[in-house]
């Protein structure tokens, strides 16, 4: 065990993450069906402004009994902080109907303030019924929708080396610069996530989380072990 702490004290160091840094999941079954977003849980509309809130529905769900239904004005907000190095996997489960029309969309920000002075877009995903495509904006990457089943949307995200790589239901997108994503010239930090229907009809998301890349801290303390070895 002290081992293991002194390993845990060493990667804080080195400033990349660990297994006790904060992580972020979010499964909308703490709030009532029907509740609008904006106000709870750090959630609100885009720019603050509640006319783009997006309500808890217990209609469909990854994880039972509530998801969120992105559909017509909805351009949800949530920000982080602390998010400056290291590897990072933001993963959410998405249900699309079969009866789905319109481009929605899933996207990153580097920046985000709510006067909208410093905005820097690193990851914009369409979701477009009426071509049945999952898009990646502005090169063009694409994979067939998938209707009435969750799918799993995982970014892998690495600070270090400002990559990120986009998976849908466990094929590659695209891989690209986080800081070069969509906009240009952004930082090497995760700022926000925004969910924005367009005025499409409604898509669902659940169980999102933000958390340390899947074996980003054991490669870590492998590491670190083998060279304090090399060190005697």
């Amino acid at each position: 065990m002290k081992r293991l702490v002194t390993l845990v004290a060493m990667a804080a160091m080195a400033g990349l993450p660990t297994i006790s840094d904060a992580n972020w999941w979010e499964d909308f079954d703490s709030y009532e069906a029907g509740s609008g977003l904006h106000g709870q849980g750090d959630w609100k509309g885009w720019g603050d402004d509640p006319t783009w809130d997006a309500f808890v529905t217990d209609e469909f769900a990854h994880s039972s009994p509530n998801s969120l239904d992105v559909v017509g004005d909805t351009d949800i907000v949530h920000e982080f902080e602390g998010y400056t190095s290291g590897l990072w996997t933001f993963t959410a489960w998405q249900y699309i109907p079969d009866t789905f029309q319109g481009s929605s969309y899933f996207i990153l920000l580097n920046s985000y303030t709510d006067d909208a002075s410093a905005n820097n877009w690193s990851t914009q995903v369409r979701f477009d019924g009426d071509i049945g495509m999952a898009e990646s904006e502005f090169e063009g990457d694409q994979l067939p929708l998938i209707f009435g089943e969750w799918v799993e949307l995982r970014v892998d995200i690495d600070l270090d080396a400002d990559v990120q790589t986009f998976y849908y239901g466990g094929e590659m997108l695209y891989s690209k610069s986080w800081t070069e994503g969509v906009s240009g010239g952004g930082a090497l930090n995760i700022g926000a996530l925004d969910l924005f229907a367009n005025g499409a009809t409604s898509i669902y998301y659940d169980d999102l989380s933000l958390v340390p890349a899947p074996g980003s801290f054991l490669l870590l303390t492998l590491g670190l072990a083998m060279g304090s070895r090399r060190r005697r």
